[in-house]
C-alpha cells in the first residue's frame, strides 16, 4: 500500500448532498446530527432552481 494512504476500511464513511435550491441544509443538518462521523461533500446549485421544471438533457448538463 501507498505510503500515506488509508484502506478504505478504516475510512470515515463519506456522503454527498447535493442541494439543488430547497431542503439541502435541513437534509445536511439531520445527516450530522444521526451520524456525526460521516465526512460530507456538501453541493449546492440554486442557480438553475427548481429543477423540475428543466428538460432531462438540461439537467444532465447541469449536473
Amino acid at each position: 500500500m501507498a505510503e500515506g494512504v488509508e484502506p478504505a476500511s478504516r475510512r470515515a464513511p463519506r456522503a454527498l448532498v447535493f442541494d439543488s435550491g430547497l431542503g439541502g441544509l435541513s437534509v445536511l443538518a439531520e445527516i450530522r446530527r444521526l451520524r456525526p462521523d460521516v465526512e460530507i461533500v456538501y453541493a449546492a446549485d440554486d442557480a438553475a432552481f427548481p429543477y423540475g421544471k428543466l428538460s432531462e438533457p438540461a439537467l444532465v448538463a447541469r449536473v
